[in-house]
């Protein structure tokens, strides 16, 4: 299993294909059922063809290690600094998808000379304007710190489970398709846990934590315009999981970002053929010469 060490954690990595290399940065906010899994995404093969892409589980999310320091989002962009030179790789195509658009952000701005372009899906440019939210993952973010991590996961149980993934919990499901998936997704997670020990799903639920409070205070609204390097933002405008991100606003008139609308589509509007095909030519128009 290749795993590099750096910026100290353990992060496992893939890497598929040849060319100027695009790593690809994935959702979730670590803990159990986040990472890449076991399986490339089906969309690889066809990037592959072009680049060198790339993928990797990001800290305290599914191969790699779950250290128990504070995280922040300056440490996961340099995380994917120190691993791209660990590959040999001073700059490449950064590509953060849902929760690793956050990420990805922060990469751009923090190394624009290791960025040759950003796309960011499904993403925001913050973490969530919900103050109620925000007040529920701070409160059990200072229970981890307080009290430790057996006493945040015992707060399960009368505090139940805080975070963005009940926004597409609550919202109705469209289709009977949509709620037979939600409820396959639902069996296969209780699966998951029936077969994870006590200790490690403490851990994992801790590692959750210590990610949530990375992205709490995120806010890269201020810092957009400082983005110099060529930008795509793809974004579905029926998205509940981060509603009213205001991408139309805060793209308007940047001539280095192009923002495309996937009108009335829900999170994961980046995976549709004709998206992906969009996103294509994007990376290989701004590939550098070699």
């Amino acid at each position: 299993m290749p795993v590099a060490h750096v910026n100290g954690t353990d992060l496992y990595y893939e890497r598929h294909g040849t060319g100027f290399p695009l790593v690809f940065i994935h959702g979730g906010f670590g803990g159990l059922g986040t990472g890449q899994g076991g399986q490339a995404p089906a969309w690889v093969e066809r990037f592959a063809q072009s680049f060198e892409v790339i993928l990797y589980d990001r800290r305290s999310s599914g191969r790699s290690s779950f250290p128990e320091v504070r995280h922040s989002m300056a440490q996961f962009a340099t995380d994917l600094r120190e691993l791209l030179r660990d590959l040999g790789h001073d700059r490449a195509h950064v590509w953060g998808t849902s929760a690793g658009g956050h990420i990805a952000l922060e990469f751009g701005l923090a190394f624009p000379e290791s960025t040759a372009s950003l796309v960011i899906a499904e993403s925001a440019p913050w973490l969530t304007r919900d103050p109620d939210t925000l007040a529920r993952l701070n409160e059990r973010i200072t229970v981890l710190h307080t009290k430790g991590p057996v006493a945040a996961y015992e707060a399960r149980r009368e505090g139940g489970t805080v975070g963005l993934n009940l926004f597409a919990a609550q919202r109705p499901a469209q289709t009977k398709e949509e709620a037979q998936a939600r409820e396959a997704s639902r069996a296969a997670i209780q699966a998951q846990l029936a077969t994870v020990p006590r200790e490690e799903r403490i851990a994992k639920y801790a590692g959750e934590l210590r990610t949530y409070e990375a992205y709490a205070e995120f806010d890269a609204t201020s810092r957009f315009d400082e983005l110099k390097m060529p930008v795509l933002v793809v974004f579905g405008t029926g998205d509940t999981v981060f509603p009213d991100a205001g991408w139309e606003v805060l793209t308007a008139g940047n001539p280095n970002v192009t923002y495309l609308p996937v009108q009335g589509a829900e999170h994961g509007a980046a995976t549709n053929a004709k998206t992906l095909e969009v996103m294509l030519e994007f990376l290989r128009a701004n590939t550098p010469a070699s």
